[in-house]
């Protein structure tokens, strides 16, 4: 197999596994401020609450999924849009919301319903460099990758959770944006100032970083375990445990950012992943079908939503 990633120098794994350690204790090093304002979230619409119940339930009724929906224009009209997109395998062409959700299933289904829903959730954080929507966009980039993934490679051991995983994995950013000093310098900036990680500088600026402050939210909203532990541990790419789930979303992330960023991947240009590729079975020319296709799906998906930047 071809080397995914030019190697560089990394942090050894054993930092990879006191992170992981301290991961498990996120809700405890949040600073008061975040947990009292993820505290205040708003909600997450009860149509979205009960696909979320549903992915703890193998035996979900969809009668009574369909008409929660049915009940929303606005929802319903957002999924026949979204699922009869090429992004979501719309080849024959869907009219009614009951053939949509047999047809897309829970893990899609939710996954478009959450798009929307961050859709309108709008706000821009200049610390972050980030505009209306970025955030949302981003996070869309990376579920289309999560199923670029699981389309090049064929590899079943990648749940198809992942791609929600991979949707709300930079969510904690939003609430740090609402609840943390606006006048905070760019992180960025930090960055490049002491040569420190994005995770670092947001560390040093906030005491808590996105990945642990997103986990605390999914967790809030009732999202499985497998899921928050993949948003807490993103940017943990020096992890050596086989969990296919965290590895997708890690490349997954990669693959948005250079979608969206319109840069060029190439080897010597992206960060050593330590094994996420080879673990999951994705070589450099796989990765760059992944990106190919990702950025393809992506311009339908902002078509169908009227976006055009």
């Amino acid at each position: 197999m071809a080397p995914l990633f030019a190697n560089s120098n990394t942090a050894p794994a054993d930092r990879a596994d006191e992170g992981s350690e301290s991961r498990r204790k996120d809700r405890m090093s949040i600073p008061e401020k975040i947990l009292n304002g993820i505290n205040r979230l708003e909600p997450l619409p009860i149509t979205v609450q009960r696909l979320v119940v549903a992915l703890h339930d193998e035996n979900v009724n969809f009668t009574e999924v369909a008409q929660a929906i049915e009940y929303d224009g606005a929802i319903t009209a957002n999924i026949l849009r979204t699922a009869n997109s090429a992004a979501f395998g719309g080849r024959v062409r869907i009219e009614h919301i009951r053939d949509a959700i047999v047809r897309l299933g829970t893990i899609t289904l939710l996954d478009i319903m959450l798009i929307g829903h961050l859709r309108s959730m709008k706000f821009s954080a200049p610390a972050y460099r980030l505009s209306e929507d970025d955030l949302w966009l981003h996070g869309a980039a990376a579920s289309l990758a999560v199923k670029a993934i699981i389309k090049e490679t064929r590899n079943r051991q990648i749940p198809e959770a992942s791609a929600i995983a991979a949707l709300v994995h930079d969510i904690g950013k939003l609430v740090m944006v609402r609840y943390l000093s606006a006048k905070v310098p760019s992180i960025h900036a930090v960055c490049q100032e002491k040569n420190i990680t994005f995770v670092e500088a947001e560390r040093e600026l906030f005491d808590c970083d996105h990945a642990e402050v997103g986990s605390a939210m999914a967790h809030k909203w009732s999202f499985p375990e497998p899921i928050t532990q993949a948003i807490a541990r993103h940017h943990e790419v020096n992890t050596v445990e086989p969990d296919p789930m965290l590895d997708a979303v890690v490349l997954a992330n990669l693959a948005a950012k250079i979608v969206r960023d319109g840069t060029e991947a190439s080897p010597a240009s992206t960060p050593d992943l330590s094994g996420a590729e080879k673990r999951i079975g994705l070589t450099w020319e796989g990765f760059e079908r992944v990106c190919m296709q990702t950025g393809a799906w992506l311009q339908d998906l902002k078509h169908n939503y009227g976006i055009r930047n």
